[in-house]
């Protein structure tokens, strides 16, 4: 066994410029996950805001007896004036 083959079998270490290159790749695709990540959560309140007076009038419309309200409107008015517009929301 000469030394010239035992060097050859080793490999080599990535260079200071190619570790660089690698921790920069690395870092932008975690800020990329980071905001997907808010993203997502913001896109998610959003639609919790917006679809859950939606489904509010919804089910109280599909679970009242007949003739209790005389439509959406009417469910949201009554509503609203029964326990504010707050309750309503959230």
């Amino acid at each position: 066994m000469s030394s010239s083959s035992s060097s050859s079998s080793t490999p080599s270490l990535p260079s200071t410029e190619e570790v660089k290159q690698e921790v920069v790749a690395a870092t932008k695709s975690s800020l990329s996950g980071l905001r997907s990540l808010a993203a997502g959560g913001v896109g998610g309140v959003c639609a919790v805001l917006v679809g859950h007076p939606f489904d509010l009038v919804k089910v109280r419309l599909q679970t009242s007896e007949k003739g209790v309200y005389n439509g959406a409107i009417d469910c949201v008015r009554r509503t609203v004036a029964r326990e504010g517009l707050r309750r309503v929301r959230c």
